[in-house]
């Protein structure tokens, strides 16, 4: 295969892995903000209305249809929140089912084709994880008369937790979260994708002490287990609902992906001595 048709190739799988991204994220934050405004009618005020519109429906022979109307709608927003969730499951099966499929494949092809490959992958899903959503946590609690109503309502991404730390003056948390979570992983992402175009000169060897060095100072495996803590550490003495989204399987992808990078740089330095 022609180094042309490589790079076509490579640039075709490329742009199709960003827009399946793309769209994992899209619906991703679609389920989000959805999911947002079914909290928000189930707060404490609005459970409380909807209380009173039932009983006035009741008393009016369902000439006053507004308790109706509003639980319609309700389940149409639960329908929809549900449809943007699968469809943001949906292509991140895509997403690492088309990464794994053409490693295979450029692995056959072409071992530099193959490294650059990887490289461009763990770019497109730590971009992504940075600003898809990780988790999303619901507080909720059982009100005497009202029953189960939501307390509060939040999601979590790289993003803006890093900005959140930042404005509560957290300077040296939001430092390391950003050194230690964006930047080295973009270095780390970027050094295993130019190698591939490197490797036979004289930088080559030098980019692989680089990354092994890096790999060292690098906490993204302590991360993913720090979050996973998170999701499993809920409090026992209220109703806590915490669901991992696109985000923190982006994340997942992009330390496995940036792992089997660096070992096949190591393994390329040990053949070559």
């Amino acid at each position: 295969m022609s180094k042309l048709l490589k790079s076509l190739l490579l640039t075709l799988v490329t742009a199709t892995l960003v827009y399946m991204s793309y769209q994992s994220y899209y619906n991703a934050e679609a389920y989000i903000q959805t999911s947002q405004e079914i909290s928000g009618l189930n707060n404490t005020h609005e459970t409380m209305q909807k209380k009173i519109d039932k009983l006035l429906e009741e008393l009016s022979l369902g000439m006053y249809s507004q308790y109706t109307q509003n639980h319609d709608y309700l389940e149409a927003m639960g329908v929809k929140a549900a449809f943007y969730h699968q469809q943001s499951i949906t292509w991140l099966y895509y997403f690492f089912g088309t990464v794994f499929l053409f490693i295979l494949l450029f692995w056959l092809i072409d071992f530099d084709l193959m490294l650059i490959f990887i490289g461009l992958s763990a770019l497109v899903a730590l971009g992504t994880a940075l600003f898809a959503p990780l988790l999303m946590m619901t507080v909720y609690s059982t009100v005497p008369l009202l029953g189960e109503v939501t307390l509060s309502y939040e999601s979590k991404s790289i993003y803006t937790t890093i900005v959140k730390l930042f404005h509560q003056s957290n300077y040296l948390v939001g430092m390391l979260v950003l050194l230690f979570s964006v930047l080295i992983p973009f270095f780390k992402s970027l050094l295993i994708t130019t190698y591939g175009f490197l490797k036979e000169t004289g930088f080559g060897e030098y980019m692989v002490t680089l990354i092994e060095k890096i790999g060292k100072w690098s906490m993204a495996d302590v991360f993913i287990v720090a979050v996973l803590v998170v999701f499993f550490s809920t409090q026992q003495d209220i109703h806590t609902s915490l669901k991992i989204e696109a985000g923190l399987y982006f994340f997942t992808g992009y330390v496995l992906l940036s792992m089997l990078g660096s070992t096949l740089m190591g393994r390329v330095k040990k053949e070559a001595r």
